[in-house]
């Protein structure tokens, strides 16, 4: 049921099972050693292409939001860098690119990939723990647990409830408990309101 849910919202989640548990996940232990597999060769030093240096956290961290971002904390759908890891190999903008993939370099498999939207959508936190959702002040009772039909700028709805507005995340709660973070803006102008009423803005 949740995969269809997915699916028809279209919130960046179709293509990957969240995690089973609120936990984050820890970018030191599970998402630093697909980089370093996949990613390092091309993007690190101060050579690193496009600008782009992974195996530094703070130039990493220069390209997560930002004005020149390769990803978008929230947003694995819109974020380049999952993106173009996604593409099919032939493909001129696929990563690794097509020469390099003739020479060896090797994609992120489906599992890889699949954890690295889920740290995405979490927020790209460095830090373990940091978006845990069980450490924000929780909502009213009453808030989180009346369903609400959500609707994003493309159409799509899925029903879930309201937990809180977290910057400019909305966090929904599906019905397998799991709390989802997702962008404001890219919300109907309709369901950007109802989350706003319901946090008292």
């Amino acid at each position: 049921m949740n995969k269809s849910i997915f699916s028809i919202l279209g919130l960046g989640f179709a293509t990957f099972c969240l995690p089973e548990t609120g936990s984050a996940i820890d970018y030191q232990e599970e998402i630093r050693p697909i980089l370093n597999d996949k990613c390092f060769k091309c993007h690190s030093g101060p050579r690193a292409k496009g600008k782009l240096r992974m195996d530094s956290e703070d130039n990493f961290a220069d390209r997560i939001g930002g004005n020149d971002p390769v990803i978008i904390p929230g947003d694995a759908a819109t974020s380049l860098l999952a993106i173009k890891a996604g593409l099919p190999r032939e493909d001129g903008d696929a990563m690794p690119p097509p020469p390099a993939r003739a020479r060896g370099a090797e994609p992120m498999t489906a599992v890889e990939l699949n954890l690295v939207k889920q740290w995405i959508a979490l927020g790209a936190k460095f830090e373990a723990g940091e978006v845990k959702a069980t450490e924000a002040a929780p909502a009213e009772p009453a808030m989180t647990n009346e369903v609400h039909s959500w609707t994003n700028f493309e159409g799509n709805t899925i029903k879930a409830s309201f937990i809180r507005l977290d910057g400019s995340n909305v966090v929904i709660k599906m019905e397998n408990g799991q709390e989802i973070p997702y962008a404001l803006d890219k919300l109907s102008a309709e369901s950007q309101s109802l989350a706003k009423k319901l946090s008292g803005q």
